[in-house]
């Protein structure tokens, strides 16, 4: 169940987290409890603890398997050292909230006063009924307690002073998009009904005395809220009106500067973009808050979130979670593609964070879920019998929305996912040590290699089609649309095959040329941009062609954020932040070169820039990379927190001189831990 959980009148815990699902009904079976430390919420003398349980939820997510509940227990050590133990059992006691008629609608006259405080007389209150193994197993949270914090309005429109003395309405207006608890002071106005309108519609109705609401659900705030009072015919006072704003706890560790000050709005941007999606899962956006279903986007989210925080513990509770719900639903799940980009996060997880117990742990699912996906190869060799080939991008392919595919355009880019995914199990194999299964996964991509380049290349245009038609025995339905004989090249497949070298590498600019030309803006979306940006980089492309990509991302001035697609969709996306992850993996060139940063690795890359400098989060510390251009020189200045080897980029100088700490040095150098200066002396 949900719960506000109070001492004293204060409100210490919301919870519990999100126990995970999937959009078809799988979830993790399991339900995990928080830990919180009450201490400094207790005073001398009587204290009260008091919980408010949610049977109904306006979101669509799972929060009851059909009975109200709740769990508590605290250990109390007195000054002398002994040691008490409170539990929710039968000597405490409870009532039925008659203020919420319903999850969006709340009578305030029917909260009884002061029922948070010590003194209330609870004596009317039934006793609670224990239950027993309705929860089981319980699991513990391993995040902390979200960051809360009272965002100030920017300004409140339509309101003249504090009382209204007739119907009307107001506007609380942001200076950005938050993920936030409405909140409402209010204090007379007997009888008359205040209505809050932002991504959720609630109406209350008040009884006329001072009374403080919280919306108990979180919502997307873009960036405004609008009140409107009616039936009002005694004063009403707005005491207070505002929102709480809440993410994961977060340092702003990462930072990113250089001599384009829009680049350097699009980081900060990007940085706020997954801030409002990390709660106690990664949100696809505080606006659709959709379950546990979508590793694909909290592919890009984790990444992000280590390049600006270097907070791994979300990434890791929702890759334990999502491997929970692939093993319920048998290893389909809703968005087919985004099962293999959990395999993904799991290793990106263990090359920034060095967790390798997390890897170990999900061995059995990684095996499996590679296993599942064998069996949707089809007589052409690549995968051609999924259930479905969903999700591609918010792009129209061939006259078909891709969002769910057909066979004809989803196989290569399907394939070439599950070719990545198992050479990413071969390393989970690796470091098992089950070598048998290496062996395994490096003969069947040979098989997919062999056969995605017989089946899908198209010498005469020098690109990969999409797929063959009417390949696949799988019956259509409403996610599989029927097959057309049609034959399509899209970006997807193409930059995948140079991203994962499904083609052979002396294809891989010539592909990304003709891609990056066959569209005076490139057909995918900002979600896909992420392998976008890989793929060129890989090709060796970044530099001429990563920067004019990075230029589709518009900020929208009254929400300070992106679109979740180029023109439409939600204000909260937390897929938009790609562009954060490339200033600082490739303008300050730094990526781990070995899982957890033991080891460092920065290349910068100039890009048309003369200056940049940030920082990157490492579990070993912080890496500070500077570096600027001064006619015919390059100064680039280092600080590891652990070895590096530092390479940098010596194209534009001819006769290039390179020095490390003033001796003459190689353009590729191992350095120690400590402050480096590299220069770089050429014609230019």
């Amino acid at each position: 169940m949900k719960y506000r959980l109070y001492v004293n009148g204060r409100l210490v815990s919301r919870g519990p987290v999100d126990i995970g699902m999937d959009f078809t009904g799988g979830c993790t079976r399991r339900w995990f409890y928080d830990s919180r430390d009450l201490t400094p919420f207790f005073r001398k003398g009587v204290n009260v603890i008091a919980v408010e349980v949610f049977a109904q939820w306006h979101l669509g997510f799972t929060v009851s398997r059909g009975k109200p509940g709740f769990l508590f227990e605290a250990e109390l050590t007195a000054p002398g050292g002994e040691k008490t133990t409170v539990t929710s059992d039968g000597s405490w006691r409870g009532a039925p909230a008659g203020q919420f008629v319903d999850p969006v609608t709340w009578d305030m006259g029917k909260e009884p006063a002061g029922w948070r405080e010590a003194g209330f007389d609870d004596k009317a209150w039934p006793a609670c009924r224990e239950i027993e193994n309705l929860w089981e197993p319980l699991i513990p949270s391993e995040m902390p307690p979200l960051m809360e914090v009272r965002y100030p309005p920017l300004r409140i429109e339509g309101l003249s002073g504090r009382t209204m003395t007739a119907d009307g309405s107001f506007t609380v207006v942001f200076d950005r998009v938050l993920s936030a608890y409405q909140t409402l002071k209010v204090k007379g106005g007997r009888g008359a009904r205040v209505t809050l309108k932002a991504l959720h519609t609630v109406t209350l109705t008040l009884d006329g005395g001072e009374r403080h609401f919280e919306l108990p659900f979180l919502t997307e705030v873009a960036p405004s809220f609008t009140v409107e009072v009616a039936g009002l015919t005694t004063p009403l006072e707005i005491v207070d009106v505002g929102a709480n704003f809440t993410s994961q706890p977060l340092d702003y560790r990462g930072a990113f500067e250089c001599s384009d000050e829009f680049l350097n709005r699009i980081w900060n941007v990007s940085r706020w973009a997954v801030q409002v999606c990390l709660q106690t899962h990664h949100l696809d956006s505080p606006n659709h808050q959709e379950p546990i279903s979508d590793p694909g986007d909290y592919v890009i989210e984790a990444m992000a979130n280590y390049y600006a925080f270097g907070q791994p513990w979300l990434a890791r509770q929702d890759v334990r979670k999502f491997a929970w719900v692939l093993k319920d639903v048998k290893y389909h799940n809703f968005h087919t593609s985004y099962s293999l980009g959990w395999l993904q996060m799991l290793l990106d997880c263990y090359d920034f964070s060095g967790d390798r117990a997390l890897v170990e742990e999900m061995a059995p699912y990684a095996h499996e879920l590679l296993d599942t996906y064998a069996t949707w190869r089809g007589k052409n060799g690549i995968i051609s019998e999924a259930p479905n080939y969903m999700f591609m991008d918010w792009v129209t392919i061939g006259g078909f929305e891709c969002h769910h595919p057909p066979a004809v355009i989803g196989q290569g880019y399907i394939s070439a996912f599950y070719y990545n995914a198992m050479g990413l199990a071969s390393r989970v194999a690796a470091l098992m040590g089950d070598n048998s299964r290496v062996q395994a996964y490096a003969a069947r991509r040979r098989e997919i290699a062999e056969a995605f380049n017989r089946e899908l290349w198209n010498e005469a245009k020098g690109l990969y089609r999409d797929g063959k038609p009417f390949q696949t025995s799988v019956a259509p339905y409403q996610w599989l649309p029927e097959d057309k004989d049609i034959e399509t090249f899209s970006p997807h497949v193409n930059l995948l095959a140079v991203l994962y070298d499904l083609a052979p590498k002396e294809r891989h600019k010539a592909i990304v040329e003709r891609v990056l030309a066959a569209q005076e803006k490139l057909n995918t979306q900002p979600w896909f941009m992420y392998w976008v940006f890989q793929a060129i980089a890989h090709a060796g492309l970044f530099e001429p062609h990563g920067m004019a990509q990075m230029r589709r991302w518009e900020i929208v001035p009254e929400t300070q954020s992106f679109r979740e697609m180029w023109t439409g969709g939600d204000l909260s996306h937390g897929w938009c932040s790609s562009p954060l992850v490339q200033m600082s993996a490739r303008i300050l060139g730094v990526t781990p070169a070995a899982p957890g940063f033991r080891t460092i690795a920065i290349r910068p890359m100039l890009c048309g820039l003369t200056w940049a400098r940030g920082t990157v989060p490492t579990p070993q510390g912080d890496v500070a990379v500077a570096w600027s251009l001064h006619e015919g020189r390059l100064l680039l200045d280092v600080t590891v927190p652990a070895d590096a080897d530092v390479v940098v980029p010596t194209a534009g100088f001819p006769l290039a001189t390179v020095t490390l700490n003033g001796q003459k040095a190689a353009p590729a150098v191992h350095v120690p831990a400590g402050t480096h200066r590299i220069e770089v002396v050429g014609q230019r």
